[in-house]
């Protein structure tokens, strides 16, 4: 909805002037037209134009173009790189093996503990960037079902906490099962409220709006990602944008990258790319296609400017998905749709907050499952770095929680770029010369995969 009608610093910098314009013209004229008792389809009341039709999708392309592909390409590198090393070359799972090719075993010194060390801390920042989203998520979710009045640090304090509890239990105990199961149910929830957007809103409308973004984004997809900003208010856009987004998916990356690794062995290259790369982009696309088209369909073509006025007025980024329900089916089904969204929330941030616990503490115990007492400390350290960005920065929290996860991921970008030189020189080298002793190699990754598991 901000992609699509906000001109907050400068607006959508993909759209026009002249596109821009009209999509503020017609919500002008669409609340006038409701202050003087007008409803969709009487005589005199405003309908969007092709105009406005092109910003739509625009939205819908520049959401996408943040949370598609070019995220998980990140995650890709990291991944295909640890596992290549992990399971053709029998290296130990650990960050600094990827950079074998270049340094040797040099990777087993200062170098090495270097690189691990930066890992860690963009993981950290990653996920606690994360984790105060989803605390602002979580009680906009409260205040919505009216369990609690406003917003406190006594809210964010419990739901940290308690976010970081289950989560550190759930990595030094048995309960992992139990988180699966979770994941799981959140799984076919998410399905459910999908299925809901599709019954309540007008199907053909949010399939074709998505479409329409999908073939805009490969046609633009390359512009969009070398575009960079030239005057103030595009700067502003662009650091508050894509330049956060780009820094919590690098921030994201070491600790996505090793659990894509785990679990891609016997992958060929191109089967990996598939699967993380293609795959995911899809279900992004089919995600913000979905919830999002539905927003501004309601909010072209409804009589409620809710939905408007929470997302584009008041820039509520962590209420508006509670009240679209309100305005799409006031009642029960709001409630039930609530509730959904807001155990959605909460499990998936739960299991975040888990995996990151566990991925942090092999991140230092070179690839191995890491001792009770160390998992116990991430965890901690992970809800007392959430709690100091969010409590410090007050009113201005989102802008903390920005300037901490592209601090954290600013020094990794230099990991990655070796990386990437790293694999290319190896893939290279086996591509010249044939492995001389399979079997050697075979139970190298054998020894290996029995002690990660």
């Amino acid at each position: 909805m901000i992609h699509f009608a906000s001109d907050w610093s400068g607006g959508n910098p993909f759209l026009s002037a002249d596109i821009k314009a009209a999509v503020a013209v017609f919500f002008e004229a669409k609340q006038a037209a409701l202050a003087s008792g007008l409803m969709p389809g009487d005589e005199g009341f405003p309908v969007p134009d092709s105009r406005v039709a092109e910003a739509a999708a625009g939205g819908i392309k520049l959401t996408v173009f943040h949370w598609g592909t070019i995220a998980w390409a990140m995650y890709a590198i990291v991944g295909l790189s640890l596992a290549y090393f992990a399971f053709r070359k029998g290296l130990p799972l650990s960050m600094r093996l990827a950079l074998y090719p270049l340094i040797g075993n040099r990777i087993y010194g200062p170098i090495g503990h270097t690189v691990d060390i930066l890992t860690v801390f963009g993981t950290i920042f990653g996920i606690a960037t994360t984790l105060g989203l989803g605390v602002e998520q979580i009680g906009s979710g409260l205040m919505s079902l009216g369990l609690i009045e406003e917003k406190s640090r006594m809210v964010t304090v419990v739901s940290i906490v308690l976010i970081s509890a289950i989560a550190t239990l759930s990595a030094t105990s048995g309960v992992a099962r139990g988180i699966k199961l979770l994941s799981t149910f959140n799984t076919w929830v998410c399905l459910g409220i999908l299925a809901y957007f599709l019954l309540v809103s007008d199907a053909n409308y949010l399939i074709a709006n998505s479409i329409t973004a999908l073939g805009d984004y490969l046609t633009d997809g390359v512009s969009m990602t070398l575009w960079t900003a030239r005057t103030p208010d595009e700067r502003i856009w662009q650091g508050g944008w894509t330049i956060f987004y780009w820094g919590w998916w690098f921030a994201w990356a070491g600790f996505v990258g090793m659990f894509i690794a785990r679990i891609s062995r016997g992958r060929t290259i191109r089967e990996f790319i598939l699967g993380v790369m293609v795959i995911p982009s899809i279900v992004a696309l089919v995600w913000f296609g979905v919830i999002g088209s539905a927003g501004i369909y309601q909010s072209l073509y409804g009589a409620d400017m809710g939905i408007y006025t929470a997302a584009v007025t008041n820039w509520d980024y962590a209420g508006t998905l509670y009240h679209s329900f309100e305005v799409l089916t006031p009642g029960i089904a709001a409630t039930v749709a609530k509730v959904a969204a807001l155990v959605v929330v909460i499990i998936f941030f739960v299991t975040s907050a888990d995996s990151g616990t566990l991925v942090l503490g092999r991140l230092l115990a070179f690839g191995r499952r890491p001792p009770v007492q160390q998992r116990i400390i991430w965890g901690m350290m992970l809800g007392a770095v959430t709690l100091i960005l969010l409590l410090l920065g007050g009113d201005q929290a989102l802008k903390s929680l920005q300037a901490a996860s592209i601090a954290g991921a600013l020094p990794f970008t230099f990991v990655l770029i070796a990386m990437m030189i790293g694999l290319l020189k190896s893939l290279r080298e086996d591509g010249e010369s044939m492995i001389e002793n399979e079997e050697h190699i075979r139970k190298m990754i054998e020894n290996e995969v029995r002690d990660l598991s």
